[in-house]
């Protein structure tokens, strides 16, 4: 009973993690966040999060990366533009951050749910959650910036694919087979 009770709940948070990673459909002008920049005078960029593979159609933004990799943006308000920048590009940086980590806890989960739910899975799922919470993802450079009127800075931040796939452990049996799975989701986006 207590594994399934455990099964079913890491299934619902798998679930719920990845309907955040869901594609965008449809015309990027129809989309009410497109409008609503459009409206504020913002990048169709602004307060958006989104792979370089949904970037191909232009659905965000229409800037040269080369690499596939991750999209965020980031906004601060201080007193100068120079400070504003900085805290932007940090906002950025969390939020490029935060999900690739629920991305790769995700994974995760998954591979914990369709694995045997021993103890010793259980165990390994618990290490490695709280070695994902640790790690450090270097090379995020930002690619953009807008400057409101009121002041408020917005920047776009970017990493690239191979920069993710340094940062994340494989440590152990387990890390290995969810990084390779991770990976794999990677390069299908490719």
């Amino acid at each position: 009973m207590k594994k399934t009770v455990i099964v079913i709940m890491l299934s619902m948070a798998a679930l719920v993690l990845s309907s955040c990673a869901s594609k965008p459909t449809g015309k990027p002008t129809e989309t009410s966040a497109y409008k609503q920049n459009e409206q504020m005078g913002l990048p169709a960029w602004a307060s958006q999060s989104f792979k370089s593979g949904w970037n191909k159609t232009g659905y965000y933004w229409k800037g040269p990366v080369d690499e596939t990799g991750f999209f965020a943006s980031g906004e601060a308000k201080y007193s100068d533009v120079k400070t504003s920048t900085s805290a932007a590009d940090l906002d950025g940086k969390a939020k490029i951050a935060e999900y690739i980590k629920q991305e790769i806890n995700a994974t995760a989960q998954q591979e914990a749910i369709t694995s045997d739910t021993d103890s010793e899975t259980q165990r390994q799922f618990k290490e490695f959650q709280s070695t994902v919470a640790s790690i450090k993802i270097s090379g995020i450079m930002r690619v953009d910036r807008f400057i409101a009127e009121d002041g408020r800075v917005y920047v776009l931040m970017f990493v690239p694919d191979s920069e993710i796939k340094k940062a994340v452990p494989s440590d152990s049996e387990f890390a290995k087979r969810v990084m390779e799975k991770y990976i794999e989701s990677l390069d299908e986006d490719k």
